[in-house]
Protein backbone atom coordinates (compact mmCIF):
# COMPACT_ATOMS: atom_id res chain seq x y z
CA UNK A 1 0.00 0.00 0.00
CA UNK A 2 1.13 3.59 -0.77
CA UNK A 3 2.07 5.97 2.13
CA UNK A 4 -0.42 8.97 2.11
CA UNK A 5 0.31 11.87 3.98
CA UNK A 6 -2.29 14.69 4.79
CA UNK A 7 -1.15 17.99 5.79
CA UNK A 8 -3.29 20.45 7.96
CA UNK A 9 -4.77 22.31 4.88
CA UNK A 10 -6.19 18.71 3.62
CA UNK A 11 -3.72 17.72 0.85
CA UNK A 12 -2.97 14.02 -0.13
CA UNK A 13 0.67 13.31 -1.01
CA UNK A 14 1.59 9.76 -1.82
CA UNK A 15 5.13 9.25 -1.03
CA UNK A 16 6.40 6.18 -2.52
CA UNK A 17 6.78 6.63 -6.07
CA UNK A 18 8.19 9.99 -5.39
CA UNK A 19 10.93 8.56 -3.42
CA UNK A 20 12.21 5.96 -5.86
CA UNK A 21 12.21 3.25 -3.41
CA UNK A 22 11.70 2.23 -0.23
CA UNK A 23 14.91 4.00 1.27
CA UNK A 24 13.66 7.13 -0.55
CA UNK A 25 10.26 6.62 0.83
CA UNK A 26 11.25 6.80 4.16
CA UNK A 27 13.69 9.70 4.31
CA UNK A 28 10.38 11.84 2.63
CA UNK A 29 8.47 10.82 4.71
CA UNK A 30 10.15 11.59 7.93
CA UNK A 31 10.83 15.02 6.09
CA UNK A 32 8.00 15.83 5.77
CA UNK A 33 6.63 14.75 8.99
CA UNK A 34 9.62 17.23 10.47
CA UNK A 35 7.55 19.80 12.59
CA UNK A 36 9.56 22.63 10.51
CA UNK A 37 8.54 21.43 7.40
CA UNK A 38 5.40 22.90 6.30
CA UNK A 39 3.54 23.31 2.91
CA UNK A 40 3.30 26.92 2.41
CA UNK A 41 7.21 26.95 2.92
CA UNK A 42 8.01 24.55 0.02
CA UNK A 43 5.32 26.06 -1.89
CA UNK A 44 7.49 29.57 -1.58
CA UNK A 45 10.83 27.76 -1.98
CA UNK A 46 9.70 26.41 -5.16
CA UNK A 47 7.64 29.35 -6.54
CA UNK A 48 11.01 31.81 -5.58
CA UNK A 49 13.02 29.31 -7.83
CA UNK A 50 10.70 29.33 -10.60
CA UNK A 51 10.74 33.27 -10.40
CA UNK A 52 14.28 32.82 -10.89
CA UNK A 53 13.89 30.62 -14.19
CA UNK A 54 11.33 33.23 -15.58
CA UNK A 55 13.50 35.82 -15.62
CA UNK A 56 14.43 36.98 -19.48
CA UNK A 57 11.51 34.40 -21.02
CA UNK A 58 9.68 35.89 -23.87
CA UNK A 59 6.44 34.37 -22.92
CA UNK A 60 5.83 32.50 -20.00
CA UNK A 61 2.28 30.04 -19.68
CA UNK A 62 1.29 29.99 -16.43
CA UNK A 63 -1.50 27.13 -16.50
CA UNK A 64 -3.73 26.45 -13.44
CA UNK A 65 -5.84 23.72 -12.82
CA UNK A 66 -7.61 21.84 -9.55
CA UNK A 67 -7.10 18.03 -9.16
CA UNK A 68 -8.63 15.61 -6.42
CA UNK A 69 -6.54 14.25 -3.63
CA UNK A 70 -8.69 12.05 -2.08
CA UNK A 71 -12.44 11.94 -2.91
CA UNK A 72 -15.30 11.17 0.15
CA UNK A 73 -18.81 11.40 -2.17
CA UNK A 74 -19.66 14.82 -2.90
CA UNK A 75 -16.38 16.75 -1.85
CA UNK A 76 -13.22 15.48 -0.48
CA UNK A 77 -9.24 17.32 -0.72
CA UNK A 78 -8.52 19.28 -3.73
CA UNK A 79 -5.17 20.54 -4.93
CA UNK A 80 -5.50 23.97 -7.07
CA UNK A 81 -1.87 24.32 -8.69
CA UNK A 82 -0.59 26.73 -11.30
CA UNK A 83 3.23 25.68 -12.70
CA UNK A 84 4.94 28.02 -15.30
CA UNK A 85 6.25 26.77 -18.83
CA UNK A 86 8.10 28.48 -21.23
CA UNK A 87 5.87 29.00 -24.07
CA UNK A 88 8.72 28.64 -26.74
CA UNK A 89 9.69 25.33 -25.65
CA UNK A 90 12.99 26.08 -24.89
CA UNK A 91 13.36 25.59 -21.26
CA UNK A 92 9.87 23.42 -21.20
CA UNK A 93 8.97 23.39 -18.06
CA UNK A 94 10.09 26.20 -15.77
CA UNK A 95 8.73 24.92 -12.01
CA UNK A 96 5.90 25.61 -9.68
CA UNK A 97 3.96 29.07 -9.21
CA UNK A 98 1.77 28.51 -6.49
CA UNK A 99 -0.35 25.11 -4.68
CA UNK A 100 -3.49 25.79 -2.66
CA UNK A 101 -5.18 22.59 -1.24
CA UNK A 102 -8.86 22.75 -0.74
CA UNK A 103 -11.48 20.74 1.23
CA UNK A 104 -14.69 20.85 -0.79
CA UNK A 105 -18.15 19.83 1.13
CA UNK A 106 -21.38 19.91 -0.13
CA UNK A 107 -24.61 21.98 0.45
CA UNK A 108 -23.33 25.80 -0.71
CA UNK A 109 -24.99 26.03 -4.08
CA UNK A 110 -28.07 27.68 -2.52
CA UNK A 111 -26.07 30.32 -0.98
CA UNK A 112 -23.39 30.61 -3.72
CA UNK A 113 -24.51 33.73 -5.97
CA UNK A 114 -25.32 35.72 -2.89
CA UNK A 115 -21.48 35.38 -1.24
CA UNK A 116 -18.59 37.65 -2.57
CA UNK A 117 -16.01 36.08 -4.73
CA UNK A 118 -13.66 36.52 -1.57
CA UNK A 119 -15.60 33.87 0.35
CA UNK A 120 -15.94 31.52 -2.80
CA UNK A 121 -14.07 28.64 -3.29
CA UNK A 122 -13.78 29.43 -7.06
CA UNK A 123 -11.50 32.71 -5.63
CA UNK A 124 -8.77 30.18 -6.08
CA UNK A 125 -8.36 31.03 -9.92
CA UNK A 126 -8.33 34.45 -9.08
CA UNK A 127 -5.55 33.82 -6.54
CA UNK A 128 -3.41 31.72 -9.07
CA UNK A 129 -3.77 34.56 -11.61
CA UNK A 130 -2.66 37.07 -9.42
CA UNK A 131 0.10 34.73 -7.99
CA UNK A 132 1.43 33.83 -11.44
CA UNK A 133 1.26 38.31 -11.96
CA UNK A 134 3.92 37.74 -9.22
CA UNK A 135 6.02 34.83 -9.82
CA UNK A 136 6.48 35.20 -13.60
CA UNK A 137 7.02 39.02 -13.81
CA UNK A 138 10.56 38.71 -15.09
CA UNK A 139 9.11 37.51 -18.07
CA UNK A 140 8.58 39.40 -21.03
CA UNK A 141 4.81 38.32 -21.86
CA UNK A 142 2.51 36.50 -19.04
CA UNK A 143 -0.63 34.23 -20.41
CA UNK A 144 -2.54 32.88 -17.52
CA UNK A 145 -4.41 29.25 -19.06
CA UNK A 146 -7.02 27.93 -17.18
CA UNK A 147 -10.15 25.72 -17.55
CA UNK A 148 -14.02 26.56 -17.91
CA UNK A 149 -14.58 26.87 -13.87
CA UNK A 150 -12.34 30.29 -14.44
CA UNK A 151 -14.96 31.96 -16.72
CA UNK A 152 -15.91 33.94 -13.89
CA UNK A 153 -16.06 38.02 -14.59
CA UNK A 154 -13.84 38.99 -11.84
CA UNK A 155 -10.95 36.98 -12.75
CA UNK A 156 -11.56 39.07 -16.34
CA UNK A 157 -11.82 42.07 -14.82
CA UNK A 158 -9.55 42.02 -11.74
CA UNK A 159 -6.77 40.28 -14.02
CA UNK A 160 -3.18 42.27 -13.03
CA UNK A 161 -1.85 44.55 -15.53
CA UNK A 162 -0.23 43.27 -18.20
CA UNK A 163 -1.45 39.76 -18.04
CA UNK A 164 -3.21 37.79 -20.68
CA UNK A 165 -5.85 35.05 -20.30
CA UNK A 166 -6.61 31.79 -22.11
CA UNK A 167 -10.01 30.37 -20.72
CA UNK A 168 -12.20 27.95 -22.09
CA UNK A 169 -15.39 29.28 -22.46
CA UNK A 170 -18.44 28.29 -20.23
CA UNK A 171 -20.94 30.88 -20.87
CA UNK A 172 -22.30 32.48 -24.13
CA UNK A 173 -21.18 36.01 -23.08
CA UNK A 174 -22.41 39.12 -24.87
CA UNK A 175 -20.00 41.06 -27.04
CA UNK A 176 -18.93 44.58 -27.39
CA UNK A 177 -20.89 44.39 -31.02
CA UNK A 178 -23.95 43.12 -29.29
CA UNK A 179 -23.51 39.43 -30.72
CA UNK A 180 -22.86 36.36 -28.61
CA UNK A 181 -19.34 34.86 -27.91
CA UNK A 182 -20.31 31.16 -29.31
CA UNK A 183 -22.42 32.25 -32.21
CA UNK A 184 -19.09 34.71 -33.09
CA UNK A 185 -16.48 31.28 -32.93
CA UNK A 186 -17.99 29.31 -34.78
CA UNK A 187 -18.73 32.02 -37.64
CA UNK A 188 -14.32 32.50 -37.45
CA UNK A 189 -12.40 30.60 -39.98
CA UNK A 190 -10.43 27.84 -38.44
CA UNK A 191 -6.88 28.79 -37.04
CA UNK A 192 -5.21 25.69 -37.12
CA UNK A 193 -5.03 21.88 -36.85
CA UNK A 194 -2.46 19.32 -34.63
CA UNK A 195 -2.79 15.88 -34.75
CA UNK A 196 -2.33 14.05 -31.35
CA UNK A 197 -1.01 10.39 -30.96
CA UNK A 198 -2.79 9.23 -27.90
CA UNK A 199 -1.49 5.31 -26.77
CA UNK A 200 -4.03 3.00 -25.70
CA UNK A 201 -4.74 3.19 -22.05
CA UNK A 202 -5.06 -0.26 -20.14
CA UNK A 203 -7.43 -2.40 -20.49
CA UNK A 204 -9.47 0.67 -23.07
Amino acid sequence: MHRRLVDGGGCGVTVRGLGGDRAGEIRLTRFLRNPAVSTDEMVTTAARRTAERCVGVGHVLAIQDTTVTRSRGGGGDYLHATIALDATGEQGLLGLVDGRCLTRTSGKKKTRRARPIEDKESSRWLSGTAVAALVCAGAARLTVVADRECDIYECFARAPAGVDLLVRAAHNRALADGGRLFRAIDAAPEAGRTILELPARPGA
